[in-house]
């Protein structure tokens, strides 16, 4: 019975350490895990950061982009003017005005949206085929 009781509380007390050494190491599971939920989160919010950044710069771009589409269409009218001018005094072209661009580029999306190549749409509105793509390319850069 002595020998009983005593391979018993062996027994027990193996358990109790074993126990112990677990809760330990889970313990320290938990702190590594805590450690690396902190990391996730300074990088959360990090990648925010750079993101809220990255579409200021884009936003920038875009403006730009439009702006110096804008002004090539003007040089590209005022040039044709001047050419105009050479050969009638009474021809004169003005150039596009913003709402005209504005027609212009969602006419070009919308054929772009209902299928349409750029060849196609270029040859429907008269428009070269570079700046269809451009506009294209920047509709699907904002979106």
């Amino acid at each position: 019975m002595i020998w009983l009781a005593a391979v018993l509380s062996m027994l027990a007390l193996g358990i109790s350490l074993w126990l112990a050494w677990e809760v330990a190491g889970l313990k320290q599971r938990w702190a590594r895990l805590y450690g690396l939920r902190s990391a996730m989160v300074e990088t959360e919010t990090a990648l925010e950061e750079l993101m809220d950044e990255l579409d200021k710069s884009g936003q920038t771009l875009l403006a730009e982009l439009d702006t110096r589409l804008i002004q090539a269409q003007g040089i590209e009218l005022s040039s044709v003017a001047t050419r105009g001018e050479k050969s009638s005094a009474k021809t004169k072209v003005s150039p596009i005005s913003l709402t005209d661009t504005e027609e212009k580029r969602v006419a070009v999306i919308g054929l772009g949206e209902q299928g349409y190549t750029v060849e196609e749409i270029s040859r429907a509105l008269g428009i070269p085929r570079g700046e269809v793509q451009l506009i294209l390319d920047l509709d699907r850069f904002r979106q």
